[in-house]
């Protein structure tokens, strides 16, 4: 299909969520009349065209301005669906999900020729908000896919975060970087201040020069930074710490850093947050094994080897009941909110998570199964990243009761104060490991993996359910 039949055909979505082509004959009778160009292979010049029509569709009223948004709600429909393959190609394979589960999303047009305020498709939102005088409609509508809020939430789900590493590096301001590594206990104190030394010298260099260029009007997305601007970097480092690094070092250390906000970022937006593990060391003591975590002094809880080993075989033996309690919780919970709707919804969530989580069928395949219209109907009734930070939640409870009990046989009631934190600490992010694992596992949706405890409890309790 030629480019000037993108003015009068939409690229939408149908009932079952199929992508399909509707030409509007209203549109291509107004092109043919505005420009005389109705040969489906005539290379069009976009820029004219849209300029055209943008006049038209801003200086008219009535069916003029109506069929000329048409025409360019057509053009901008196009544009959204490259939008999504373009994501899909990028992030796809490695997070589990296709451009059929976000045209829903951003495909939301009826095709009609209705007037503004009738109805308010994402393509018309574009339109309204594009300034001619800042670019093209086409690269306008990338940035607002990108932009899209639903769209978004359902990426961070699939654990993929749109923005830059340098942007985000542009938006951390130093003092939060000390508020974010020691609330989530990663970083000693030397790190932690090392870290905002490098972020202090990256906006002293590539921040300041990006409020200048804006000042003069110029508007741009966040680029890597040049090697003169590098180099500058290296130096403003130096000056204030001492320290001398080669250039390559610095963006290492800078894309180093952005990766570590982005975790965050994906985690306080709904995503997981890598964690250290309290048995991650076999045969080693407990407290060596918590030695970069920040926490109270602990050498004196636990004094001789045998107890060592004793509380981490116990430890190891209550971290998957818990796991299985918390689940349980949780699941009867959703169960109760969603017998409480119409129709089967419990049982078509019980289904689903089976599916999933147990036979590792894909969730466009679930959708199809259950006679649900999309893959993001399936992701909506599951709200896998809620369910598991409920888990994560109600586990870090129960856990961390059962260890402290354990542990009086060994401490003192002061000791026990000053571990009761530490434990929170420790065994949030044991906890928030496995969730990881977990996520990362069900995104490869390959039965040979293992090592998924938390797919692994959840399969034998939905296999309990149904047997009881």
């Amino acid at each position: 299909m030629g480019d000037a039949s993108r003015y009068w055909t939409l690229v939408r979505i149908d009932a079952g969520g199929n992508r399909k082509i509707q030409e509007i004959p209203a549109a291509k009778s107004f092109y043919a009349q505005v420009f005389d160009r109705l040969t489906q292979d005539d290379d069009v010049p976009d820029g004219d065209i849209q300029r055209q029509l943008l006049h038209l569709y801003r200086q008219n009223y009535g069916d003029t301005a109506l069929l000329a948004e048409r025409c360019l709600l057509c053009f901008l429909s196009w544009i959204l669906e490259q939008g999504c393959m373009q994501l899909e190609r990028k992030f796809g394979q490695n997070h589990n999900f296709s451009c059929s589960d976000l045209f829903p999303y951003v495909l939301d047009d009826d095709g009609k020729l209705s007037p503004a305020g009738s109805y308010e498709c994402f393509s018309r939102q574009i339109l309204q908000s594009f300034d001619s005088q800042q670019g093209s409609l086409a690269t306008w509508a990338m940035m607002k896919v990108k932009q899209h809020p639903e769209l978004n939430r359902f990426l961070l789900e699939c654990g993929v975060y749109l923005i830059s590493d340098w942007a985000i590096l542009n938006d951390t301001q130093p003092q939060q970087l000390e508020r974010i590594f020691k609330k989530n206990n990663f970083f000693s104190e030397s790190a932690i201040q090392e870290a905002q030394y490098l972020l202090q010298s990256y906006h002293a260099v590539y921040r300041f020069q990006r409020l200048q260029q804006r000042r003069k009007g110029a508007r741009s997305k966040c680029i890597a930074p040049s090697t003169q601007q590098l180099q500058e970097i290296a130096q403003d480092i130096k000056n204030h710490t001492g320290q001398i690094f080669e250039i390559h070092i610095v963006r290492q250390k800078l894309q180093k850093l952005a990766t570590q906000l982005r975790e965050y970022r994906i985690h306080v937006r709904g995503g997981s947050f890598p964690a250290k593990s309290l048995d991650a060391v076999e045969g080693d003591s407990y407290n060596s094994l918590i030695e970069e975590i920040p926490a109270p002094d602990t050498n004196n809880i636990l004094e001789e080897n045998d107890e060592q080993a004793e509380f981490l075989r116990f430890y190891r033996h209550q971290f998957p009941i818990c796991l299985q309690q918390a689940l349980a919780q949780v699941i009867e919970s959703r169960i109760r909110q969603l017998s409480r709707k119409k129709g089967e919804k419990a049982q078509i969530f019980l289904t689903a998570l089976e599916l999933f989580q147990c036979q590792k069928i894909a969730m466009k395949e679930i959708a199809e199964f259950l006679g649900m219209t999309a893959q993001y109907s399936i992701t909506k009734l599951l709200k896998l990243q809620d369910l598991r930070t409920d888990v994560e939640q109600e586990m870090l409870v129960i856990l961390k009761d059962s260890v402290i009990e354990k542990a009086k046989v060994y401490a003192d009631i002061q000791a026990l104060k000053n571990l009761d934190e530490q434990l929170k600490v420790i065994l949030l992010e044991e906890i928030r490991q496995m969730m990881k694992n977990s996520e990362s596992q069900s995104r490869t949706m390959k039965n040979y993996l293992k090592g998924d405890i938390f797919a692994e409890r959840l399969c034998e309790y939905l296999q309990t359910r149904k047997t009881n």
